[in-house]
């Protein structure tokens, strides 16, 4: 699976979800591919990566970053599941994603 290119955004990242953007960048990090799924909510053929870090990031055909986030367990499970067909995640991208998920900095930035 090859890197995701964080240089090539869309007009939804750069204006609505900057701030998450950055704040993912500069605290969790995006991380490595490790799994890719059909995107069942966005229209057309995008994909949802889910990244060693616990982020999943829904990218269009044309390799533009539509939109990212920190994901739930369920989420990544989800993603991870429907890409491999093993509904267990590696243990430490499930425990990855617990600890952003109940970090004091991450409920901080959600309640804001």
């Amino acid at each position: 699976m090859k890197r995701i290119d964080l240089s090539i955004i869309s007009d939804h990242v750069d204006n609505d979800r900057k701030n998450r953007f950055a704040f993912i960048e500069k605290t969790i990090g995006f991380g490595t591919p490790i799994a890719e799924a059909e995107d069942k909510k966005e229209r057309g053929d995008c994909t949802r990566t889910l990244t060693d870090t616990g982020v999943i990031v829904v990218i269009d055909p044309y390799g533009v970053i539509v939109t990212a986030w920190i994901a739930s367990v369920k989420q990544a499970i989800d993603v991870y599941s429907r890409a491999t067909g093993n509904n267990k995640l590696p243990k430490e991208v499930f425990w990855m994603v617990q600890y952003n998920n109940n970090s004091p900095v991450w409920k901080t930035k959600v309640a804001a």
